[in-house]
């Protein structure tokens, strides 16, 4: 009976912190992703430390040229990007509006499907239906920002005080796990910092090829490709596709051949970022992208956008605790030996001590056979 009331307790105790994390899921989500962020610059950190620069001072640093390149590469282009987004969107509609009126007087199938097609023009109460949309997209676009202020304020902490908090969270945990705990924990942010760092490059260099290949041959939309391709990068899988879409979308604005050399151009950078700079950046040996996918889905479908990006390093983190588990059970199973086969190497060591003819080694070897006489000793009690 108190069995069974322990494993009550245990299973309720389970569902009630499932549940209240599951309350708490978005800040628990930029809480994860800070880790992974403090733990991408770490090694730049540490690496300017060796150079002689004070840790604090470092970090100030990095934190500083980091925020400050990305403040100037958005004043510099911003204004540009608004206007190309603004005329995207203006060709757009006028695209809409022509395909609209020619289907309506072209062949059967033409017709049937613009009848599907929501209409190009909007009455009062049409545009009362889109308010609320508009409204919850600038919610969004308002909470993203924010979320990003949330995630830069926590990993600058966890940059600061990275050894009080392994220092808190290893005392949690019994003496003997803490060394092996503490080892997993750096394997992981191992893994997850280099996977951000790669992603990171990888998104750098999309943005800028896009932009100045498409740029070269008159696109007129190169900003808003480039932006759209350097979010996408941190989507693996999926973000090369969705960009190859949208870059014919945008092309298809001007020819329908322009938008076809676009989206193949940008579908070879992908590519090449995943065949060329991933595995030079991030060269993981074994990689399951059936885990990432199986990832991705849930958190996608709770978190949006926030769970496609968080998704991946997500899926690496838990790749190597499954990894460090598997090689931890091995370990104990290489290492066990019965009792029985320890008495008997006992006696042997007994023995070899015993005619022993080396005076000077004799005190050494009689401490050590009397110390393993008493653990020997103390398994056989009850």
């Amino acid at each position: 009976m108190k069995q069974l009331m322990k494993y009550t307790a245990v299973i309720l105790t389970t569902l009630t912190v499932l549940l209240v994390l599951w309350q708490f899921k978005l800040a628990l989500l930029l809480f994860v992703l800070s880790l992974f962020v403090a733990a991408a610059i770490r090694p730049f950190v540490d690496g300017l430390v060796a150079r002689g620069l004070p840790k604090g001072a470092a970090q100030l640093l990095l934190y500083v040229v980091g925020i400050g390149g990305f403040v100037l590469v958005l004043l510099l282009v911003g204004e540009w990007w608004w206007q190309e987004l603004n005329l995207a969107v203006n060709q757009a509609v006028v695209e809409y509006e022509s395909l609209h009126r020619r289907w309506q007087m072209g062949a059967g199938w033409q017709q049937t499907a613009v009848n599907l097609l929501p209409p190009f023009t909007f009455t009062g109460t049409e545009l009362q239906q889109v308010t609320p949309a508009v409204i919850t997209i600038t919610s969004s676009l308002t909470g993203a920002v924010a979320g990003l202020l949330v995630l830069l304020a926590l990993s600058i902490y966890w940059s600061v005080d990275q050894s009080r908090f392994e220092r808190l969270w290893l005392s949690l945990l019994p003496v003997k796990r803490r060394a092996y705990a503490r080892d997993s924990w750096r394997e992981v942010e191992t893994a997850v910092a280099g996977y951000l760092r790669s992603q990171t490059v990888q998104s750098v260099l999309a943005a800028l090829l896009l932009a100045g290949g498409t740029a070269v041959v008159g696109f007129e939309f190169p900003l808003l490709l480039a932006f759209v391709g350097g979010v996408a990068a941190f989507v693996p899988l999926f973000g090369g596709l969705f960009t190859a879409v949208f870059a014919f979308g945008l092309g298809s604005l001007e020819s329908i051949g322009l938008g076809v050399g676009v989206a193949v151009y940008a579908l070879l950078v992908f590519i090449g970022l995943e065949l060329v700079v991933e595995p030079r950046l991030w060269p993981r040996k074994r990689r399951s992208f059936l885990l990432t996918i199986l990832v991705i889905l849930p958190l996608f479908e709770a978190f949006g956008l926030w769970g496609l990006v968080v998704a991946p390093p997500l899926a690496a983190a838990i790749e190597v605790v499954v990894a460090q588990l598997y090689q931890a059970s091995i370990t104990r199973v290489d290492t066990a030996v019965p009792l029985e086969r320890l008495q008997t190497r006992y006696q042997q060591l007994a023995q070899k001590i015993a005619a022993s003819e080396d005076e000077a080694a004799m005190p050494e070897l009689q401490n050590l056979s009397q110390r393993l006489a008493q653990l020997l000793e103390k398994t056989k009690r009850p």
